[in-house]
């Protein structure tokens, strides 16, 4: 075996044959390398033929050393224990040539599917890698819950595509998911690209969830820069609904129902003792006043707030494995036309589009229970039939101990 540095190409083809998170990507490198940022590709190879590979990205830390940090990698084959000893030996060396004070990896290993109950369905015995992990000095820093700034998200909600028809997909999720997803079309929810231009649109509904949920996550330049990064494989996407289509829906829907009622009230008439009748003609006066009170509220929703609403909106990335939903905004004010339903059915489909394997809702805290403050996240993903895949988690390797501690007393 060979630890060596790799072109973008060798890297490119690596990452693509195995599955592998955005972050471990060309295009990410590619940014990287223009704005003059330091980002290594390594990789060990055997006879001839790539079968290690790695991102990694550093930062200046205690002034005269180096942190280092690959996001979702290494990417390899974790039961191949020869290959582990011998990447991340090498690795270490690699890294203290180059003034290195530490590394941290949080490989894309799961440990646990489970069900949005919190439930074990599958699990996997990482005991022995991450016992050989610490033998070769990177310490696994634990099973943790919840969000934090400082790592990236252990718990990820994810919903398998592969080898799935767009009918089985909807049959599989929840009943209310489903009619849900029916009612959008129904009422002409509709999703459509914002250019980079736009992205105050997006930003917008963004800050509308941060006030919502109570954080503070991204500025504007962060999504501004996330499409420069990833071009074609990102995807800025807008719900909204035109009011007049809408409107135009419902004013046909009323007639329809106007004239139902009127043919029942002719045949009342005729027979005023048949009671199925009877309760038949009070159910269609409900529903022609329930139509004509939505066409009132949306003609008045028209004149203050104008002809578009814009729903909800979101960031997506793919790779060659999956189409990641990474992050979103939606307006409370108009929870009526359920805007985010209608944007994850279109983006489920552009998924299968792709022939992608999974569609990643992304992030969940890890808590299950109903005091969780992303429990009304959970159900709305859980209602879509997704799992939860629960990653390892990170691992962390001091290359100068001595500076470490001091660096880690500092902070």
């Amino acid at each position: 075996m060979l630890f060596c540095e790799l072109t973008a190409e060798e890297f490119e083809q690596h990452v693509n044959e195995n599955f592998s998170h955005y972050t471990q990507s060309r295009v990410h490198y590619n940014y990287k390398r223009s704005h003059h940022e330091p980002v290594y590709l390594l990789g060990v190879k055997e006879n001839g033929r790539v079968i290690a590979s790695c991102l990694l990205t550093s930062a200046r830390a205690f002034k005269m050393f180096n942190y280092f940090y690959s996001h979702r990698g290494p990417v390899m084959d974790y039961d191949n224990r020869a290959l582990v000893d011998f990447f991340f030996t090498e690795l270490s060396r690699y890294l203290r040539k180059r003034k290195g004070l530490f590394v941290l990896v949080d490989p894309h290993i799961i440990v646990n599917y489970r069900n949005h109950e919190g439930e074990v369905i599958q699990s996997n015995n990482l005991e022995p890698l991450i016992a050989q992990m610490d033998r070769l000095g990177y310490h696994h820093k634990g099973f943790t819950v919840g969000y934090s700034m400082s790592s990236q998200a252990r718990w990820l909600s994810v919903l398998h595509i592969d080898g799935k028809t767009e009918d089985q997909l909807l049959k599989e999720m929840e009943y209310k998911t489903r009619r849900n997803i029916k009612k959008t079309e129904e009422m002409g929810v509709k999703v459509r690209d914002l250019s980079i231009e736009e992205t105050d649109k997006f930003f917008r509904l963004f800050q509308m969830a941060e006030d919502k949920h109570g954080f503070t996550f991204r500025d504007y330049d962060y999504f501004v820069r996330m499409q420069k990064t990833y071009g074609d494989q990102c995807r800025l996407v807008l719900s909204y609904i035109d009011l007049n289509d809408y409107i135009g829906r419902l004013e046909e829907e009323h007639r329809v129902k106007a004239a139902e009622l009127q043919a029942s009230r002719d045949k009342l008439a005729e027979n005023p003792d048949y009671r199925k009748l009877k309760n038949k003609t009070q159910e269609l006066e409900k529903a022609v006043s329930s139509v004509q009170k939505k066409i009132d509220d949306a003609k008045q929703l028209k004149e203050t707030d104008g002809e578009i609403l814009e729903l909800a909106s979101a960031l997506y990335i793919h790779n060659e494995h999956e189409l990641y939903y990474l992050s979103s905004g939606s307006n409370p004010k108009y929870n009526q036309f359920m805007g985010p339903y209608n944007m994850m059915w279109e983006m489920i489909k552009y998924a299968k589009s792709l022939n992608l394997k999974t569609y990643n809702f992304y992030g969940v805290s890890g808590v299950f229970t109903e005091d969780a403050e992303d429990y009304g996240v959970l159900k709305f993903k859980k209602g879509f039939n997704a799992v939860v895949e629960e990653y390892v988690g990170d691992f962390e390797k001091p290359l100068r101990p001595l500076f470490y501690r001091l660096y880690k007393m500092k902070k």
